[in-house]
């Protein structure tokens, strides 16, 4: 059998030897070169789709990432969201229970964008009447683009969302700015400590 080099096996595999280039290499460093070695090579990558979004869901010390569609519905997105806790097997999330209902689970996003340690409000944007050059005219509410998809409440690819469950008893509506929202970020220092 002859033994390959590097440069050679990788003329070989410039030629369309692949398999062939690939199975002497792997019998030259299995060391049994009476033996077939089959190899598949693993199915190239999709081209990125920009209709997919990348977004990181947070609770405390928790980062689920999901890719979800930029035009996909909350609704779905919930359903995904608990679908992936479910898929762990855990029925608790930082002392919380997983609820199976996706209308338990409450979305936030940071005040500022740029800084989440300023704090969260929820995502979706209650019902409203505004005054526009003396009409009166509805924006938010259940049905409003703003509450549908992460593209119609101005989310972009990478977003970071806080989530938690609706507690029993607690009313949709309620607490809409408060400091339930248990994220932790962490900074510089506790990740890579102090530089000197």
């Amino acid at each position: 059998m002859q033994r390959l080099s590097w440069v050679d096996l990788l003329q070989k595999l410039s030629e369309g030897e692949v398999y062939s280039g690939v199975a002497m290499l792997k019998r030259q460093l299995i060391g049994s070169p009476g033996k077939a070695v089959h190899y598949e090579y693993p199915q190239p990558l999709p081209d990125p789709d920009p209709q997919k979004w990348t977004l990181r869901f947070k609770q405390h010390k928790t980062t689920i990432l999901l890719f979800v569609d930029q035009a996909q519905s909350f609704t779905s997105i919930k359903t995904d969201l608990l679908e992936a806790i479910a898929k762990t097997g855990r029925t608790e999330l930082n002392g919380q229970r997983v609820p199976t209902d996706p209308e338990d689970v409450i979305f936030g996003v940071p005040i500022e964008k740029n800084d989440p340690s300023r704090g969260w409000v929820r995502l979706d944007i209650p019902e409203t009447g505004v005054q526009v050059n003396g009409t009166s005219k509805k924006i938010g509410g259940k049905k409003s683009v703003l509450n549908s998809s992460p593209l119609g409440a101005g989310l972009r690819d990478g977003a970071m969302l806080a989530f938690r469950f609706q507690q029993d008893g607690q009313g949709a509506n309620e607490d809409r700015e408060d400091e339930g929202w248990d994220v932790l970020i962490p900074s510089y220092e506790e990740e890579y400590g102090h530089q000197t």
